[in-house]
């Protein structure tokens, strides 16, 4: 058995683990794999390389232990705590209940019907209020949390949970879901307690990703990814596929929910701009930014996310501009979602 840092100077982890895996006289070798800050991508790496399990750290000794009983194969170690610490090719068979709090209608469309696909049970609460009521109600192995929401934010439900937990002694894992967008999230989620963070528009290999490392270990705060849209405003079907996990059902579902939802969106943030209302504007702006990001749509999102900036500013002087340039990109974008034709992927 060979444990492995993945952080360490001159040759990390994943390199050692490279060498043992091309060296005739370690053939069979069985590797565990530590690591202090999980990276979207290290499984993957993991499964490529043979690493039999991935743990982030800090660990508990039992945690350990437990890790190493699954991993040499031995009997005698129970089930529940065996599956905290899995080999990489077996993370992805662990089904989870999961508490989803998102207030965005598309998004959780999204969300729920990937990861149900995948086995996985899904409860859905639409802010940081509900998610609390849940909690009280129902068990959960983890909650992924969006961070923007009405009544009571990610950020406020997280600080809440982790109070109480300090007198019950128990730990959910709280995953963020937040627009990269916005500097500052990751930080301010990790702050608050959350374990690990995916961003938005959601896109299923990434949020299998961080499942699994969760499931092997601990949980995974990827950074946010840098290639947040397409960088033209035509639709690129293949891009749109790869984020429903290839389901072409879904992803007509999500585009009529999306065409339906959109005009009262519109007509909030007009009503917005017109009354002087920044708090109402960047409130909306933000809802419907999270659901143009689904289509890879970087015009549209840009114009939403400049209204929702806007808002937030208090400084209303450019609103009504900045409104009649989202409204041209929403026209665009409902056009190419609705003659869309997804036989162009094939």
């Amino acid at each position: 058995l060979i444990l492995l840092d993945a952080q360490m100077p001159e040759m990390d982890g994943f390199d050692v683990a490279e060498r043992i895996a091309s060296d005739p006289k370690l053939a069979g070798a069985t590797i565990m794999m530590l690591t202090s800050s999980g990276q979207y991508g290290d499984v993957a790496r993991c499964k490529h390389l043979g690493v039999a399990a991935y743990m982030v750290k800090p660990i508990k000794q039992s945690e350990l232990f437990n890790g190493i009983m699954s991993v040499l194969g031995k009997p005698d170690v129970e089930e529940k705590q065996a599956g905290e610490c899995r080999s990489a090719s077996g993370m992805a068979n662990k089904r989870l209940n999961i508490l989803l709090a998102e207030d965005n209608a598309v998004n959780q469309k999204l969300a729920v019907s990937v990861l149900e696909k995948r086995g996985h049970s899904v409860k859905v609460a639409h802010n940081g209020r509900q998610a609390l009521e849940a909690l009280e109600k129902d068990t959960f192995d983890l909650i992924l949390m969006d961070v923007q929401m009405p009544e009571m934010d990610g950020i406020e439900a997280t600080t809440a949970i982790r109070e109480n937990e300090k007198t019950t002694g128990e730990h959910m894992p709280i995953i963020a879901m937040t627009a990269h967008a916005m500097k500052g999230d990751r930080e301010r989620c990790l702050s608050a307690g959350m374990d690990g963070y995916v961003s938005k528009p959601i896109r299923a290999n990434e949020l299998f990703d961080v499942l699994e490392t969760l499931a092997a270990g601990r949980c995974s705060c990827p950074e946010a990814s840098t290639d947040h849209d397409s960088k033209t405003t035509s639709i690129d079907i293949k891009e749109l596929l790869s984020r429903v996990d290839g389901d072409e059902m879904l992803l007509k579902e999500i585009i009529a929910l999306f065409l339906e939802d959109y005009p009262g969106l519109m007509a909030q943030i007009q009503d917005a701009v017109a009354a002087g209302d920044n708090a109402g504007l960047e409130r909306v702006s933000h809802t419907l930014k999270g659901s143009i990001g689904n289509f890879a749509a970087k015009s549209a999102f840009d114009a939403a996310l400049r209204l929702e900036m806007i808002g937030r500013s208090g400084d209303m002087s450019a609103a009504r501009e900045a409104y009649i340039a989202l409204e041209e990109e929403i026209r665009r974008l409902a056009v190419s979602l609705s003659t869309l034709t997804l036989d162009e992927a094939a």
